[in-house]
Formats: structure tokens, C-alpha cells, sequence
């Protein structure tokens, strides 16, 4: 059993928005599911890995199975931090996700489930606690009408490919579907950008102007690694000398009042 959670805490607190531009050369447009909402209320954001489940209408072939549904065996199957992804081609004759099979699913630890069709028991999802995306609302369940017929396996949800083992961002914005490769590259993007960030609104503070500092220039970047490590700033005399221009007498900064001012 792999625990995901470090890489989920990390990948939810960035935006889907922000990732797809932190991923904008990385054929983002192949990697957004469009056509979702999320019907549960509180918190919506959530990440992990997909585990998933195909659905096909049905017809007396498919019926043969015997109980348990595939669906029910992969919900019990569940690892700690998997989202459930239940692709039915955006199908809304029945719900293929209600309030028991949520509970079930938050109970063995998901953190969300996306659903390329119907849900359905709203109050009921809301209880059990586990986020859910879907594309609509149907009051009666799918039983019959959709039959789950494979899992684990390359799914479509809505215009994108879900592959085993991609990772799902989703937040009020939309869906992102991630390898892992990607998970690593778009956490460490984060990163950089968020030292960055806080190096210019210190130095914003400290008295720089914007067009000095923002966007932070190229000069200034081999201070990020130490910031990153010890989240210490470098005094503003050794900022001016990377930027080339003479420090302030007195270590005034450019925006202290003169004297008499």
C-alpha cells in the first residue's frame, strides 16, 4: 500500500489554474477535463491517484456477471488517497455514484471521485464527506442501464485520456489529469514560484520599485536557492549589486523621506 498523502497535500494547494500555467508547455489542452462540477458542498479541492472504472450501457451479455458488481469490489479495493473515476461517456440515464457507494469509498480513505455521468443522493454525499465532480444529477441509480465492465484501464473522462496511475487535480476550475512526472514538475514549478514570489514582495516592501524587482529579474535568482533553504532575505546593499546599481547612503532605501521632507 503506497501512501499518497504527502504528494496530495502538496499538489491540492495549487490551483488548477495556476498548474496549468505553471504546465502551460506541456500540452495542457490534452490534460483538462472540461464538462465537470462539483455537486457537493464544502471543501471541493482535492488530489491523488485515479483508480478507474469503465462503464458501457447495458445489454443482457453484460448482466451475466455475478454479484458483486465490478464497481462495488473496486470501491472495497480502495487505497488511501486514490480518486474514484467512474467513466461512462457522460451517460445521465442512471447514477453511477450515491451516498452508500460514497461512504463506502470515503470510508476506505479516497479523497474524491469524478464521475463522467450521473450521481445522485445529494444529502446524503454531502454526509458521507467525500468530494464528488460529476457531469449531472439523475434520481434513479444506473443498476442495469450502465454496466461497469473493466478497471484499472485507460478511460476516457470527457474530451481527455485517463491512464492508470495519473494523478487527478480538481477544484472549483476544473480538472487536471497528471502523470506522476507531471505531479513532480508542477509541485517543484510551485515552489520556485512561490520563493520567487516572496523574494519580490519583500524587496516591494523594502523599498524597490516594481521595475526593479517585478518580475523578478534574471540577476537576482541565484539568491532563490538560499532563500529557498533558510528563507532568509539578502540585505538590500547585496540585492543593488546584483542589479548593478549603487547602494543608498546610509541604507536608506529609495523611497525614504530625505530629511526635512
Amino acid at each position: 500500500m503506497t501512501d499518497h498523502r504527502a504528494i496530495a497535500e502538496k499538489l491540492q494547494r495549487i490551483p488548477t489554474t495556476l498548474a496549468a500555467d505553471l504546465l502551460k508547455d506541456c500540452d495542457v489542452f490534452e490534460r483538462s477535463a472540461t464538462g465537470f462540477r462539483p455537486i457537493t458542498s464544502g471543501t471541493t479541492a482535492f488530489a491523488g491517484p485515479a483508480r478507474t472504472i469503465a462503464f458501457l450501457p447495458g445489454r443482457p451479455e453484460l448482466r451475466l456477471r455475478k454479484a458483486p458488481p465490478l464497481h462495488f469490489t473496486e470501491i472495497d479495493a480502495l487505497e488511501p488517497g486514490e480518486v474514484l473515476v467512474l467513466a461512462a461517456g457522460g451517460a445521465e440515464q442512471g447514477a453511477l455514484l450515491g451516498d452508500m457507494l460514497a461512504t463506502r469509498a470515503k470510508a476506505r480513505g479516497a479523497a474524491g471521485a469524478v464521475v463522467d455521468g450521473a450521481a445522485r443522493d445529494l444529502a446524503g454525499l454531502d454526509e458521507s464527506g467525500l468530494p464528488v465532480f460529476a457531469r449531472g444529477l439523475a434520481p434513479m441509480a444506473a443498476h442495469a442501464t450502465l454496466i461497469p465492465v473493466a478497471s484499472q484501464c485507460p478511460v476516457r473522462l470527457g474530451d481527455v485520456t485517463v491512464l492508470p496511475d495519473d494523478w487527478i487535480l480538481a477544484d472549483g476550475d476544473g480538472i487536471l489529469v497528471l502523470p506522476r512526472a507531471l505531479v513532480d514538475l508542477v509541485i517543484e514549478r510551485h515552489d520556485a514560484a512561490s520563493v520567487k514570489e516572496r523574494f519580490s514582495r519583500h524587496l516591494l516592501v523594502t523599498g524597490f520599485a516594481l521595475a526593479e524587482v517585478f518580475p523578478l529579474p534574471t540577476a537576482l535568482e541565484p539568491f532563490l536557492q538560499r532563500i529557498a533553504a533558510t528563507d532568509e532575505m539578502p540585505d538590500q546593499a547585496a540585492v543593488r549589486r546584483a542589479l548593478g546599481a549603487p547602494a543608498l547612503p546610509g541604507g536608506q532605501t529609495r523611497d525614504a523621506k530625505r530629511p526635512g521632507a
